[in-house]
């Protein structure tokens, strides 16, 4: 125990004397927190937070332009822009506007298209009619097949944002084309003396059983939504403390360059108890640096105008997940100081490697985004079962129960790469004698 205890002690002095180090370790995070959470905060908003300047030209002038205008006004998610100094807009001016990248979406509404709508209200309202044996027809034509209001969008919009245009349009021309279909069987139900309430009943049938976002937890009716900050704060600061590789491997090898890593190796074990020394320290640091992440995630953030960090209903369980964190991340440091020779091939090694496993475990990516080959092999990676035991503490409220899979696959994680350690300083002890 005095061995565990006089390293760590070792430790600390050596990492205060690195005053500059130290504050690499702790600030460099903080910084990428700050600009990944502000630079992504856009993505991560809800649709319904963003206001969509949207072009219009109208070349029909009905009903049905008119409905989708209303629409689009009444919406929080669109700024309706159908003239330009005063004048119409026409299809030649929103392709031109859309082409220099001045607007993002336009619709083009064409000639007819009201007409169109009633005619195919018209055709569906006669067979209602004859089904139910109201009476009496509305003049219909054949449907044509070129009356499709246009949607045109500036080349650089991405897939998901066209996806969501469309579905809003959408359900304005459905809204329009369903209060017509209403007009047309009230019309042809023949009730004189009360038109309006028979409208009414006749809506009721298109109303049915409507859709609304309910909580999985009712508890969770004032909580955050998700955000830029929710995702980048647990995982860059995850990211950073598996850099703690680069100054704990660079120390082993300095160590053993120096040769004061020798004199331990000459007493019987001796360095195993000086392992665990040296990465309960770093452990303790990683924790410490989990902590700060987070005290600015829950601090700092609103001073830079994003929300600040939700941290569940079940905040210290936040702190075994750090413990297995750092232990997990301070392990792999302590296998690559050992298992390599030199600072370049550890620290190149350490770091690029750093970078891949983040990659394959969601930081950089949500792993749910990736391909079913990929979400397999994510489970590969330390920092995938990492940002899943945060996110189930602070975004789906669970206790440690949740999280027990996960801190086991990072104890063994840890456990297994400083067995591998210490086999190896046993054989280069062995080696020595």
């Amino acid at each position: 125990m005095k061995k565990i205890v006089a390293t760590i002690i070792k430790e600390w002095i050596l990492l205060r004397r690195d005053l500059g180090g130290l504050m690499l370790l702790l600030i460099m995070p903080a910084v990428l927190i700050m600009v990944m959470a502000m630079v992504q905060d856009a993505p991560f908003k809800d649709y319904q937070q963003i206001r969509f300047e949207l072009l219009l030209a109208d070349n029909d002038g009905g009903m049905l332009a008119e409905e989708i205008k209303k629409g689009l006004r009444n919406s929080r998610n669109f700024q309706l822009v159908d003239s330009l100094e005063g004048k119409p807009l026409t299809e030649e001016k929103l392709k031109t506007l859309l082409e220099n990248g001045t607007y993002t979406v336009g619709i083009v509404i064409p000639s007819g298209a009201t007409a169109e709508i009633v005619n195919s209200a018209n055709s569906v309202a006669n067979n209602i009619s004859q089904k139910l044996g109201l009476g009496g027809t509305l003049p219909t034509r054949e449907p044509r097949n070129n009356m499709d209001v246009a949607l045109y969008f500036d080349p650089v919009s991405k897939p998901t944002f066209r996806t969501s245009i469309r579905f809003a349009l959408d359900k304005y021309i459905t809204a329009s084309g369903s209060k017509m279909l209403v007009e047309r069987i009230t019309r042809l139900s023949k009730i004189a003396d009360d038109t309006a309430a028979s409208q009414q009943d006749v809506a009721r049938l298109f109303q049915g059983i409507g859709i609304r976002e309910a909580e999985l937890n009712p508890k969770d009716t004032d909580m955050r939504h998700i955000n830029s900050v929710q995702h980048n704060v647990p995982a860059w600061a995850i990211f950073g403390m598996f850099f703690i590789i680069i100054p704990l491997a660079g120390q082993l090898i300095r160590e053993r360059d120096e040769r004061s890593a020798l004199r331990v190796l000459l007493i019987p074990n001796a360095h195993r108890m000086v392992s665990v020394g040296k990465i309960s320290f770093y452990t303790l640091i990683c924790t410490v640096q989990f902590y700060i992440m987070f005290a600015i995630g829950y601090w700092a953030m609103p001073g830079l105008g994003l929300p600040s960090i939700y941290l569940g209903q079940h905040p210290m369980v936040l702190l075994p997940v750090a413990l297995a964190i750092g232990f997990a991340a301070t392990s792999y440091g302590y296998f690559v100081g050992t298992v390599f020779k030199t600072a370049n091939q550890a620290l190149s090694f350490g770091s690029i490697s750093v970078v891949i496993l983040s990659a394959m475990g969601g930081i950089w990516v949500p792993v749910e985004l990736l391909s079913p080959v990929m979400q397999k092999i994510s489970l590969l990676s330390p920092l995938h079962w990492a940002l899943d035991a945060v996110h189930q503490v602070i975004l789906r409220d669970r206790g440690i129960e949740a999280v027990l899979p996960n801190l086991a696959v990072l104890w063994a994680f840890g456990f297994a790469l400083w067995c591998i350690a210490i086999f190896r300083n046993n054989a280069r002890s062995q080696s020595i004698q």
